[in-house]
């Protein structure tokens, strides 16, 4: 009488980590040896495993899966499970990510989506005298003693200037830029207050701030945890509005030719448009959004967590559509992307990511869940389409 086995995909990774007992592994191996298809699914297996153990560290912190049930379903008739698909798709995607580069020349590693990895940290502190100087680490912090402004980064002096006698009138602005691929940055201001600054963004800050407020400006995406202070408003200037609290907690995204969102996490903010939209006072949990031209600003509730995960080193794609993860990936990894074969109805994906990942993690779990293929184009762009 033949006998029959059904072997999940997550019992075969139960075997290679040697988590099954004997008489299991030799079910296992028995199982193997039934056909050249059982083989086929068990070499699979092996070298995904051995992918989980050297190069995957990416975990998805939730998402939607309905975009690859049909694959899932297709393969239970095969007998691999769906339970590992579940667990495992950030591997699988690795493995089917392998061999969308095949294409391209295995020298040229500068061509190679594998060869760029996770985000540097090197931010560039541009005083208003013209001098430059790199930041090592991921933090700046500003103080001032006996009439010195220090910029400590690293636990190393920056650098240092007299600040003159009293408070300017007409301040004197410095520029902290982090450029595309170069992670996320903490600035300590020298009032207390706790800047995180985003790739891709840039926050002027004055050397002094002058009497009866504290105005910085911001470009790109930006974390305030503002210290309360009644006599000097905090105000965060972007092109197309301004921002003014007294101590609070809350996120500004200002990337140029994109809509402005402005997020409350905690306290009062006062959102003003610059070009004639009705000014909008935000609650905790509120997001205001002020369109492209700054004439039309209107406030919706979300989930803060979800808005500001950046700052903790997660990348959040929550209800996003994918062009949108793209641009979040562009700026993260200082990479561009081609999406001209993309249909034009997009796909919304919910999860998250670690931005210490490497990119080639990044684009597998992208790849397996909103059902994408990736390939480097010879002039350098990163070309997506739909897997047919």
């Amino acid at each position: 009488m033949e006998r029959k086995y059904q072997v999940t995909e997550s019992d075969l990774f139960d075997f290679f980590n040697g988590k099954l007992s004997a008489e299991e592994g030799r079910v296992i191996l028995e199982w193997k040896e039934v056909s050249a298809e059982n083989r086929k699914v068990f070499d699979a297996v092996r070298k995904e495993n051995l992918v989980l153990k050297e190069v995957v560290r990416a975990q998805l912190i939730k998402g939607d899966y309905s975009s690859i049930q049909g694959r899932m379903a297709h393969r239970r008739r095969r007998v691999v499970g769906l339970k590992y698909w579940v667990a495992a798709v950030v591997v699988v995607g690795v493995v089917a990510s392998v061999s969308l580069w095949d294409n391209s020349p295995v020298e040229d590693t500068r061509k190679s989506i594998a060869y760029i990895g996770r985000p540097a940290r090197t931010a560039v502190l541009e005083l208003a005298d013209g001098g430059h100087h790199y930041l090592s680490g991921n933090e700046i912090r500003f103080k001032e003693e006996e009439g010195v402004q220090l910029a400590i980064s690293d636990g190393k002096v920056v650098y240092d200037k007299k600040t003159g006698q009293g408070v300017k009138e007409h301040p004197v602005y410095n520029k902290i830029l982090v450029p595309r691929g170069a992670g996320l940055y903490r600035i300590v201001l020298n009032d207390g207050s706790v800047v995180w600054l985003n790739s891709d963004s840039r926050l002027e800050y004055p050397e002094q701030f002058v009497r009866g407020e504290r105005r910085v400006r911001v470009s790109g995406e930006a974390f305030f945890d503002v210290v309360r202070d009644t006599t000097r408003p905090f105000v965060v200037e972007t092109d197309r509005q301004s921002v003014s609290v007294l101590g609070t907690e809350f996120n500004v995204s200002a990337y140029p030719s994109e809509p402005v969102l402005t997020t409350l996490a905690s306290g009062k903010v006062r959102v003003l448009p610059t070009n004639g939209a009705k000014e909008v006072l935000l609650l905790p949990g509120e997001q205001s959004v002020l369109n492209v031209e700054g004439d039309s600003l209107f406030v919706h509730p979300v989930r803060i967590s979800d808005v500001v995960s950046w700052k903790d080193g997660i990348i959040n794609i929550e209800n996003m559509a994918l062009c949108e993860i793209l641009k979040v990936v562009s700026r993260a990894y200082d990479v561009d992307f081609d999406t001209k074969l993309l249909p034009t109805d997009d796909i919304i994906l919910r999860g998250s990511i670690s931005s210490d990942e490497s990119l080639e993690v990044f684009l597998a779990v992208l790849s397996k869940v909103a059902d994408v293929k990736f390939k480097m184009n010879a002039d350098g762009k990163i070309e997506v389409q739909k897997v047919n």
